[in-house]
């Protein structure tokens, strides 16, 4: 696979909508989770180089709670959701409803954290599901409070090295009238992101 690849306008836009739809989706399973009504938007999409999307991010430098999460069946890869400190803690308040409880170590925060990602990320993932008509899962996930880039690392260290790029999704979140955000970031093998693409392409009939 070439090291340097960019999107096309098509499969930029393609994405990008896939995003809105699975971020927006998760609006009515967060509701429920949290009793309050809860909004959702994508504010952007970013595709580039794992070594350049944390500093795309702006949070490279510091702690956030991450939570990832495998892909499996017809597309293999990871998931990492990932919450700067401040709100991490909005959002732990918002759930747990218990103010002062904000150490992003305990079991009780990693757990809502670990709930919160994984429907983020299923909601996601059932979106790319249905619009590329794919096979997908996700896994179990687990959730810790460290630096993005070891976090980050962890992941393309399980998978061995065998990605060059990552795409995030830029999610802002209103819960309780408190404003949250998050990055949602896939990094697929080059097979994967080569059969995402086709798929995303060949409703134009265009080869990416």
């Amino acid at each position: 696979m070439e090291k340097i690849r960019s999107l096309s306008k098509f499969e930029y836009g393609a994405l990008k909508e896939i995003g809105n739809i699975g971020v927006g989706n998760s609006a009515a399973s967060l509701s429920r989770l949290v009793n309050s009504i809860v909004y959702t938007r994508v504010l952007d999409t970013k595709f580039g180089l794992i070594e350049d999307i944390l500093k795309t991010a702006g949070f490279s430098e510091f702690p956030v709670l991450g939570t990832l999460m495998r892909i499996k069946e017809d597309l293999t890869g990871y998931i990492l959701v990932f919450f700067p400190e401040n709100s991490a803690k909005n959002l732990c308040m918002s759930l747990s409803g218990e103010k002062g409880k904000e150490d992003l170590t305990d079991p009780i925060n990693l757990s809502l954290i670990e709930e919160v990602s994984h429907i983020l990320a299923g909601t996601y993932v059932t979106s790319l599901e249905k619009f590329l008509k794919l096979n997908l899962s996700i896994s179990v996930p687990f959730a810790t409070y460290d630096m993005s880039g070891a976090i980050f690392n962890s992941a393309v260290t399980e998978m061995g090295c065998t990605t060059d790029f990552a795409l995030m999704l830029d999610t802002e979140f209103l819960i309780k009238e408190k404003k949250i955000n998050g990055n949602i970031l896939t990094l697929f093998d080059p097979e994967s992101l080569d059969c995402l693409l086709k798929r995303i392409n060949s409703m134009i009939n265009q080869d990416p």
